[in-house]
């Protein structure tokens, strides 16, 4: 099982995936392997799928006796998948479990402001790496991938263009007024760039790599006291522009969704939104 598990680091550190992902996905697979040390037929789930669906049913039904979360489940069988798509073989005949329906998590509004405080004590590239996921709802991997050219800037507009989003789209994005401030600004002070240089490059002069990105968004979160990621701040974009009453339409296009029920998510009621509806039957106890 070391040996399986090796293999497999070695796989994730060819793949363009964040340290976070990489470290996730590495601990999940982990624990499948050292529940497949407690079974005879461990060693063959390795090689052979009737084997291997079975044993990741048992392994799902283990985890669900050990208390873990729907969510926590779930992704830990994603990673499992990915863990057998590294050894050549197709992805666990498995149904994922329903999760609650609620909306992701959007920042709280003392979360938001607390953040935007930490924003302005930063360099101007860290701050215009985490503003364009915060304003212009970009994923990780699409911040890496942007290059000069694909940023237009004038006085009063600009738009950006993802040029290769998930599922390899392409979609044009519009700049809002804060989020060109400080491209402005940042693109200045970097002085004269060719068109087909990285946006976002680190002290070495290369291109700003997701591990990095996810890095400054990690230690920007931990110094405003909150816990943050990409997926925070994309959520965040979203869940602004659905509750503020933006057409579902336009929501998906600017966020790169392929599936309107993707966005529809957004305007779920979260946890706390359900809490402070149960709070005002207060008052009525007898």
């Amino acid at each position: 099982m070391t040996k399986a598990l090796e293999s497999y680091k070695q796989y994730l550190d060819r793949q363009p995936v964040s340290a976070h992902t990489r470290r996730n996905y590495l601990q999940r697979v982990k624990r499948y392997l050292d529940y497949l040390q407690n079974s005879i037929e461990g060693l063959q789930a390795l090689s052979d799928e009737v084997e291997r669906d079975f044993q990741m049913r048992e392994f799902k039904a283990w985890l669900l006796t050990s208390g873990a979360s729907p969510s926590t489940i779930n992704s830990t069988l994603s990673a499992v998948d990915n863990f057998y798509l590294s050894r050549g073989m197709k992805q666990a005949k498995l149904k994922r479990l329903d999760l609650p329906r609620q909306a992701p998590r959007a920042l709280e509004r003392d979360e938001e402001r607390r953040l935007l405080k930490e924003l302005a004590r930063v360099s101007l590239r860290n701050r215009a790496v985490v503003m364009v996921m915060l304003h212009a709802g970009l994923r990780i991997s699409e911040v890496a991938g942007l290059n000069v050219g694909d940023v237009c800037l004038t006085a009063r507009r600009g738009e950006i263009l993802v040029r290769c989003g998930k599922g390899l789209k392409q979609r044009t994005i519009p700049i809002n007024q804060d989020l060109r401030e400080v491209l402005l600004k940042y693109l200045s002070s970097e002085g004269s760039r060719e068109a087909l240089e990285p946006l976002f490059i680190s002290q070495k002069q290369n291109r700003l790599s997701m591990a990095a990105i996810d890095k400054i968004i990690r230690l920007l979160g931990a110094q405003a006291c909150i816990e943050l990621s990409a997926h925070d701040l994309r959520h965040h974009f979203i869940t602004r522009l659905v509750r503020q009453g933006t057409d579902i339409v336009t929501v998906a296009e600017l966020a790169g969704h392929a599936r309107l029920e993707t966005v529809r998510r957004y305007s779920l009621p979260t946890a706390e939104d359900k809490q402070k509806e149960l709070e005002k039957l207060c008052g009525y106890a007898v």
